[in-house]
């Protein structure tokens, strides 16, 4: 298993709630937001699918799962991309 780390890595428009650099951790069944900060609901939407599905080692050839690496947020105001990586425990 590996802890799963999304990082905002790229913003067009103006997002209310996010700025290049925020992040959160998935390790395990646990979601770990850092201390002040809040994730909305349309990214979370598209990240959680993701998130524990990368957690688990991807050994099969054909897995689709180790060429995604970036996440968008479906909010059609703003373009937020998330950038999704597996960090060993």
């Amino acid at each position: 298993m590996y802890k799963v780390r999304a990082e905002v890595i790229k913003m067009n428009g103006k997002c209310t709630y996010h700025k290049v650099g925020d992040h959160i951790e998935a390790e395990d069944d646990l979601l770990t937001i850092p201390d002040g900060r809040k994730v909305c609901l349309w990214s979370l939407s598209a990240l959680l699918p993701f998130l524990s599905a990368v957690q688990r080692k991807h050994d099969e050839p054909d897995d689709w799962l180790t060429a995604v690496d970036h996440i968008q947020c479906p909010d059609s105001n703003v373009e937020v991309l998330w950038e999704i990586k597996k960090i060993p425990v």
